[in-house]
């Protein structure tokens, strides 16, 4: 049972010391601001996320609470797993060496883990992050009150540990470092900053100097407003926003790189040399495929959180998917249920748009020997359209699942719940005629004489599980919806009339996450061989805690004149 749990600790760390770093407060215009962080960011990097600007007082007076409890919870979480870890293969008692040393480190560390923990160590609600690519290598920069109030909280883990991390010195400012094979991890506090970053372990100390922000660069990419931009256009707050350029990550391989890239590709002795003008300009014409993806935060409020991830594609691509998607009654809408899930797709309109697409692989075909792969898709995609699909199937147009409750689910076993309360739907061109197909398949069916107009009739389940021996079928022109919910009679008109949105959903997720976190935190801890109880109990803890962050949280998939946009909405408990 959820075997890779332990794992997602780290992760869900970061997430939350990224998040209090991101609410810092500065001007009123942070994202063209030249004399604040992003200075140290080149015009042309290649991928930035910046947090500049506060979250508003009062969400974080509700939210800071309940960060302080989370991170109670990680520390319960990491004591157990050093204590797992220290055990030997029998489930003996540690060494009592390793586990003074061990104990003396993590309740250092988890010092850190709380709020007051943080700001001892220089990180507050008013810090500012900002993570970028100095060419492609990565930087993060979040700024302190105090960067002494960091150097000390290391200074005690290390002492914690019995051992000190190396230390280096550019321009009289010492750094941190250790290195992992050929790699080299830094990390250097300046002028009330930590800045972190990864280089390859025989880059000399002189190529540290703009990493470290020792040398500023010509142009920096608040100079150029691109932030600025994206944040108007797609409606994003300054309190988080960035993009990673596609076509800027291409151009390091099949332009004369300069820089710091031009050393770091010299260590894997790539050349760009031995790409012909050809190939440089098709990889150039691919990249512009899918120039650029951005993201951002739309809404922070005591009530909720919305955010969005935009993949922006070429005119023609983006305009050929936005065909795809068909309207489903209630995608996309909140229904108030444990959870919903459904999709939409006319397969004809997909089946036109790959064709298009093969099409133009066939007019002009990828003439570069380092993108021979690609021409192989149209082969491959050529043979997949010529598989016939019965007539039928280009009829659908949907589906949407609403799971009101589950009851009686056994995680650890994976039995089946013993009751359910749930109901789906399948649109399609021609509803009666998937009936039709269904009662050459199904007895129970065949002796319905159901007509398309949204009245539910029950009928019995062959083979029935889960206590469920009978559901309710409605039928519309458009729709076929089942349920098994005890108020079925009622449940299936709604979903037959209910409004599709506009434009069309390609995909819609809506989730109860406080039951949900509860019901799988209630289900850790039930008993799982493969970890101990203090693991089993200390991952409850962090599910049960974050069950009170959350009301609903939901995601979308929309095809856009942008791209691909995946936006999504987390309502916060009260």
């Amino acid at each position: 049972m959820f075997n890779h749990a332990p794992r997602f600790w780290p992760v869900m760390v970061l997430a939350v010391l990224l998040t209090l770093a991101a609410c810092g407060k500065k001007d009123a215009s942070p994202l063209t601001d030249t004399s604040g962080p992003l200075r140290y960011v080149p015009a042309d990097t290649p991928y930035i996320l910046a947090g500049l600007e506060p979250a508003p007082d009062d969400f974080m007076d509700k939210m800071e609470p309940k960060i302080d409890q989370l991170l109670a919870t990680y520390r319960s979480m990491l004591t157990a797993a050093v204590a797992s870890a220290t055990e030997d293969g029998a489930g003996n008692e540690p060494d009592s060496k390793l586990d003074a040393r061990d104990a003396a480190l993590v309740d250092e560390f988890m010092s850190l883990l709380s709020l007051d923990g943080l700001r001892g160590a220089g990180m507050t609600r008013d810090s500012t992050l900002v993570f970028y690519g100095h060419g492609l290598l990565p930087v993060l920069r979040i700024s302190l009150t105090d960067d002494a109030l960091l150097d000390a909280a290391i200074a005690r883990i290390e002492a914690s540990a019995g051992q000190s991390l190396p230390v280096g010195e550019i321009q009289g400012k010492p750094y941190r470092y250790f290195d992992a094979d050929k790699i080299r991890v830094i990390l250097a506090t300046i002028d009330d900053q930590m800045i972190l970053t990864v280089v390859p372990a025989s880059f000399e100390a002189s190529q540290l100097v703009p990493l470290l922000g020792l040398a500023l660069p010509d142009e920096n990419v608040a100079q150029t407003g691109v932030l600025e931009e994206i944040a108007t256009q797609y409606g994003y707050l300054a309190t988080y926003v960035g993009f990673v350029s596609t076509e800027r990550i291409f151009s390091t391989f099949i332009d004369e790189p300069e820089g710091l890239n031009k050393s770091l590709l010299s260590l894997v002795e790539f050349d760009a040399g031995m790409l012909d003008d050809n190939c440089k300009e098709e990889i150039r014409s691919l990249a512009a495929v899918m120039p650029r993806m951005v993201t951002g935060y739309r809404e922070i409020s005591v009530e909720r959180v919305t955010s969005s991830v935009v993949v922006e594609l070429r005119e023609d691509i983006a305009a050929g998917l936005a065909t795809i998607p068909a309207a489903v009654p209630g995608l996309g809408k909140s229904h108030d249920a444990l959870f919903s899930l459904g999709m939409s797709m006319n397969l004809m309109a997909a089946r036109e748009f790959l064709e298009a697409r093969l099409d133009a692989f066939e007019a002009e075909p990828y003439q570069c020997d380092k993108l021979s792969g690609l021409q192989q898709i149209v082969a491959g995609g050529r043979q997949a359209l010529s598989q016939p699909l019965p007539p039928i199937a280009y009829n659908f147009r949907g589906f949407l699942t609403v799971v009101e409750d589950i009851q009686g689910f056994d995680f650890q076993s994976k039995a089946p719940p013993e009751s359910m309360d749930a109901s789906f739907l399948l649109a399609m061109e021609d509803a009666p005629a998937l009936l039709a197909f269904g009662k050459m398949m199904s007895p129970e069916l065949a002796e319905l004489t159901l007509e398309p107009n949204g009245v539910p009739q029950q009928f019995e389940l062959s083979d029935a599980q889960s206590g469920i021996d009978s559901a309710w079928i409605a039928l519309s022109e458009s729709v076929l919806a089942i349920s098994v919910s005890p108020d079925a009679e009622a449940v299936l008109p709604g979903m037959l009339s209910a409004d599709s949105v506009s434009p069309p959903l390609f995909m819609s997720m809506d989730v109860d996450a406080a039951s949900y976190y509860t019901m799988i935190g209630e289900a850790m801890k039930q008993k799982d061989d493969e970890l101990n109880e203090e693991m089993q109990a200390a991952i409850a803890e962090v599910l049960l805690a974050a069950a009170g962050f959350y009301d609903r949280f939901a995601v979308h998939v929309g095809f856009t004149a942008e791209g691909i946009e995946i936006s999504g909405e987390v309502l916060l408990a009260d």
